[in-house]
């Protein structure tokens, strides 16, 4: 990796699987969360998930699948909760083909269209971290 290269990128939220989000939002509310967001569902992503917030900690993005075998399957039979790291793009297209180029990234979910973003791209870098880019401009 070039680590001349950094990326200029805001840091958006954890994604955080789960079989059950109203039973797992229990727990984060017992840790000062509060729903940041509505409920909202991805028929593309297959994903049911809402944004919690707390004063002083990182923004979650609490997710579950919509069926039984869905996207979250493999993080949650592995008991892996906190799955990926967001962060903001002005310029998806532009950011992804720079961490492929400069990284190696692996592209996991093309670049698509989503419920609550303008666009949306799962990578994962080579040290294993699974980066989502999120563009919320409509540009």
């Amino acid at each position: 990796m070039n680590s001349a290269l950094t990326f200029n990128l805001k840091f958006h939220h954890i994604g955080v699987a789960t079989r059950n989000i109203e039973k797992e939002l229990a727990y984060y509310k017992m840790l000062g969360y509060k729903e940041s967001s509505d409920f909202f569902c991805d028929n593309i992503q297959g994903i049911k998930g809402i944004f919690i917030e707390a004063k002083g900690q990182p923004t979650l993005e609490l997710l579950e699948n919509l069926t039984d075998k869905g996207p979250l399957t493999s993080c949650l039979e592995k008991g892996i909760k906190f799955y990926h790291f967001a962060y903001e793009t002005n310029d998806i297209e532009k950011d992804v083909a720079s961490l492929i180029a400069s990284n190696k990234a692996i592209v996991v979910v093309p670049i698509t269209k989503a419920t609550f973003f303008s666009k949306i791209c799962f990578l994962m870098l080579k040290n294993m971290m699974m980066v989502e880019l999120v563009q919320i401009n409509k540009g």
